[in-house]
């Protein structure tokens, strides 16, 4: 009676190791659309960001280019020309600052999507791998209990009549005589 309860054992361990397997690889699997998603997220607040920093800076430079106006100093030619020429060096370097730090974090959540999705497929293999072992092992204890014993027939082992390929005595797995 133990054989086929380790039998039973095998395979309840090893459909259980290949449930784990799928429950992990979901939430995995899961994280990995959840970066996905926070990728582009930040790639949108990134151009958006952009997109205002550019809009203030217009702002800005049409301010100072008011405030010669008003004052008299003729804006085309000498200092206020470099002014506004370094206004809008600054104002484009922000930008450029801007896009290229919102760029760098939506790569990071790709790469976290990336580290996410190798360890849902890395979770689905040492499922299977784990349900073999699980199988493999029972039938290994259930083949030594078997042999030993004297007790429940398997193929190849065991005890049995000959001629149906268990091999051994013709005791039908029971011990005694046929």
């Amino acid at each position: 009676m133990a054989v086929p309860l380790l039998v039973a054992s095998a395979a309840i361990s090893a459909i259980g190791a290949v449930r784990a397997g799928q429950a992990q690889a979901g939430a995995a699997n899961y994280n990995a659309e959840v970066a996905q998603q926070n990728a582009g997220i930040a790639n949108a607040q990134g151009a958006a960001a952009a997109d205002a920093q550019w809009r203030n800076a217009e702002r800005r430079i049409g301010s100072s280019i008011a405030a010669f106006g008003g004052s008299g100093v003729q804006g085309s030619t000498g200092s206020p020309t470099d002014v506004l020429a370094d206004n809008v060096q600054n104002a484009t370097l922000d930008n450029l600052t801007t896009q290229y730090n919102y760029k760098l974090r939506g790569l990071g959540f790709q790469d976290q999507a990336s580290l996410d999705q190798s360890q849902a497929s890395n979770a689905s293999t040492a499922s299977y791998l784990s349900a073999a072992g699980s199988l493999i092992g029972g039938a290994g204890q259930a083949a030594y209990m078997s042999k030993s014993s004297g007790g429940y027939p398997i193929p190849g082992y065991g005890y049995g009549a000959s001629g149906i390929g268990y091999g051994g005595s013709p005791t039908y797995g029971f011990g005694g005589s046929p």
